[in-house]
């Protein structure tokens, strides 16, 4: 049986997978349909099946030119914030302003609502992780990335490195 995750970025197992209902059609769709052709080859996304105990998990790895920018699942988030000591019952009873850590379906959710709502709804998004797949959109323009150069820093430091590379592909700040 195999994960594959809809369109929409939500999960579901079965066999069929679909180009655009599998993990490898949401690939193509991530790094191919909708990224900056300035960073076509240099940014990844990535997925890891794994089991552990009798439990399964799921993370999903950004990679820029081969390396991990972040990851995204549930066991990796918990940890990260137990020990930062957050008391956690559920990763995502902690508001997304105070962490930097963030569950699979988290980012399953954000991929969803970035794909069903306009560019400029998910550029402005206050979650991050739809800014991430915004930030590096091919639909995102010269003007408005000169817009969101001082932004940078108000931006968590996991997210940065993608904004400093969309800005520097385009020419907006030194490379």
């Amino acid at each position: 049986m195999t994960e594959s995750i809809s369109p929409n970025g939500t999960k579901h197992h079965g066999d069929k997978g679909l180009a655009e209902g599998s993990w490898k059609g949401m690939k193509k769709y991530l790094e191919q349909e909708m990224l900056c052709p300035a960073l076509r080859g240099r940014l990844t996304y990535d997925l890891t099946r794994f089991r552990s105990t009798g439990d399964e998990g799921t993370v999903f790895t950004v990679c820029l030119d081969g390396q991990p920018v972040k990851q995204f699942g549930f066991q990796l988030a918990a940890k990260a914030l137990r020990d930062q000591g957050f008391v956690i019952r559920h990763a995502w009873d902690i508001p997304f302003d105070q962490r930097d850590e963030y569950t699979d379906d988290e980012f399953a959710e954000s991929l969803k609502a970035y794909r069903n709502q306009p560019i400029v709804q998910s550029i402005a998004s206050e979650n991050p992780i739809i800014r991430m797949f915004a930030i590096v959109d091919r639909r995102i323009g010269k003007r408005r990335l000169e817009r969101l150069k001082d932004e940078i820093e108000e931006q968590p430091a996991w997210l940065r490195p993608l904004y400093a590379a969309r800005l520097q592909v385009e020419g907006i700040i030194p490379g």
